[in-house]
């Protein structure tokens, strides 16, 4: 029975040992609470020299130019969005606001608000378009890519700018960054309060007539792990195409669906389609908002290589 006891007193014994080790561990390591937003404070000695302040301090002068008058500095806002914006601006749902910050130019606010939205690009844009359009806001013609075809790298943003008046106002911009589709994506807002900004004074004027078919032609990312290595393309106003080789661990009909999606994306219209073992044809509809047709065929031939394919696409006018 003693044995029983002595021995119950020990396991005791190295169990507090043993907490108060961990605990002694943990104090020990800086915190990582801010490992979230990207920035790594650590709040224990000896690094707590680098106080809070002082890291809004070497923040500030890091987006401050050399020289720069500094009687209205940028107010760093982490975590949070300004709390007197001038204009509602639409937040997802399922968004992290990774924080703000605010400068004034010409006594007006100019915003960047930064989140974390779990999100493709395109449904984010989707987003901020099916709100914005609800209140006034008008979408710039030329936040639109000038020319499109097969593109040698997945495009690391695509933008929108929104203004609140036709021919002057406040502008917003939504540009969502992706790396290679993955998640969540990094969305920055642009808010400029300024009603005299020139992004909506130089408002495009809407054209007479048919579109370009470079402004037709439809943005074609490869897909992911792909190495494209050669395109081009080119046209005129009522045609144009674009070309690709690239290598893909994807079979035919799998490069071929790939490609069949962002189409469908952009709103073109399948009419037919044939597939090989070597080959994929499909012939495709558009109508532009003047109500212009157009036709496209997209081809995918392999090269006689497993992994080597040549994509084309091209479009014209009806």
């Amino acid at each position: 029975m003693k044995k029983i006891l002595i021995i119950c007193v020990l396991i005791v014994s190295i169990i507090f040992i043993s907490g108060c080790i961990d605990e002694e561990k943990a104090n020990s390591e800086p915190s990582n609470n801010s490992q979230s937003s990207g920035i790594l404070i650590k709040t224990t000695h000896p690094y707590d020299n680098n106080s809070y302040a002082e890291l809004l301090r070497l923040v500030e002068r890091m987006f401050t130019y050399p020289g720069t008058p500094m009687e209205k500095p940028f107010t760093f806002l982490p975590g949070e969005l300004p709390s007197d914006l001038p204009i509602i601006i639409p937040i997802p749902e399922d968004a992290t606001i990774i924080g703000s910050t605010v400068r004034f130019e010409d006594n007006y606010q100019q915003v960047q608000i930064f989140l974390d939205v779990p999100r493709e690009p395109n449904k984010i844009l989707e987003f901020y378009r099916n709100n914005l359009n609800k209140t006034g806001w008008n979408e710039l013609e030329s936040s639109y890519p000038d020319e499109g075809g097969f593109v040698h790298f997945p495009s690391m943003s695509e933008s929108s700018t929104f203004c609140q008046n036709e021919s002057a106002g406040s502008s917003l911009t939504i540009t969502p960054f992706t790396s290679n589709g993955e998640k969540p994506t990094d969305v920055r807002l642009n808010l400029d309060t300024n009603p005299r900004n020139p992004v909506c004074r130089m408002r495009t004027i809407e054209p007479h007539g048919i579109s370009g078919a470079a402004e037709i032609m439809p943005i074609l990312k490869p897909p992911k792990g792909a190495q494209q290595k050669s395109g081009g393309g080119g046209g005129s106003d009522d045609h144009w195409n674009s070309e690709a080789t690239l290598e893909t661990e994807l079979n035919i009909k799998d490069l071929e669906s790939h490609y069949q999606n962002q189409l469908l994306e952009a709103r073109w219209e399948l009419k037919e389609k044939t597939s090989q073992s070597s080959i994929g044809l499909s012939t495709w509809s558009f109508t532009d908002e003047f109500g212009d047709q157009w036709s496209g065929i997209l081809l995918i031939n392999n090269l006689g290589q497993e992994k080597l394919y040549f994509a084309y696409f091209s479009i014209y006018l009806v």
